[in-house]
């Protein structure tokens, strides 16, 4: 299986919403490596995308209120 990039938009919202990323070779352990990161369960993750890692892109997300 060939990695990808795993990228949720509205993650762990509280006043503003987050982001989280991982590189993986499934969303399960995309799942699996963000929560270790953080220490603790996600239990809102917002709007999942995936991208292959076979091509340059750019992606960003303004925050603000």
């Amino acid at each position: 299986m060939k990695l990808r990039l795993y990228v949720w938009e509205g993650f762990s919202p509280d006043y503003t919403s987050g982001l989280a990323f991982a590189i993986a070779e499934s969303e399960t352990e995309a799942r699996m490596l963000i929560e270790k990161k953080r220490g603790f369960e996600v239990y809102e993750w917002g709007t999942l995308k995936i991208k292959p890692l076979d091509k340059r892109i750019a992606f960003c997300v303004s925050g603000g209120g």
